[in-house]
């Protein structure tokens, strides 16, 4: 799985996370609300949309929408939040690199105190910390800022990343 693009699911999926903290509107009536590491936990989460503020100029044209830049091989990749803080990546039906392992698991995973925020950390890889913005039953959405150059000096961005739950 390219490292970019783990790293930009990865923040995205972390904002989803630090955004929502209460009971969702999904949840039936006298039912006990689940916490939020138990929706985190529930199974395997895939990427549906990814974008970045401000856009990125590449070549005279503004890109905000990272998930339609992304091959379909990446497009049905998995990450589930094992709930021993692990992280397992599961390149899905279909691998960009045949020779890839078919699921890796070298990430970890931790709320804050509060469950706002998640930080997902990779070996050889900076933290990254995401704010939850909404996380229920079907939903995964946050986003995480990141300073970077991408040709036009040092700017902040804000990378927002939309999962569902499979």
């Amino acid at each position: 799985m390219n490292t970019k693009i783990k790293l930009l699911g990865l923040l995205s999926f972390a904002v989803i996370l630090l955004s929502s903290c209460s009971k969702s509107d999904d949840e039936p009536a006298g039912d006990t609300p689940k916490t939020t590491t138990e929706k985190l936990t529930s199974g395997n989460w895939k990427v549906t949309a990814m974008t970045i503020d401000p856009g990125i100029n590449f070549f005279g044209t503004i890109y905000t929408d990272f998930y339609a830049q992304m091959e379909a091989c990446e497009k049905d990749d998995l990450i589930k939040f094992n709930s021993n803080g692990t992280i397992t990546d599961d390149e899905g039906a279909t691998k960009c690199d045949a020779n890839d392992p078919q699921a890796t698991t070298e990430g970890t995973w931790v709320l804050s105190a509060d469950n706002s925020q998640l930080t997902i950390d990779y070996p050889d890889e900076d933290p990254i910390t995401m704010t939850i913005i909404t996380l229920n039953a079907t939903t995964f959405k946050g986003s995480y800022t990141i300073m970077e150059d991408f040709g036009e000096g040092i700017q902040t961005y804000t990378l927002t990343t939309t999962m569902s739950l499979q």
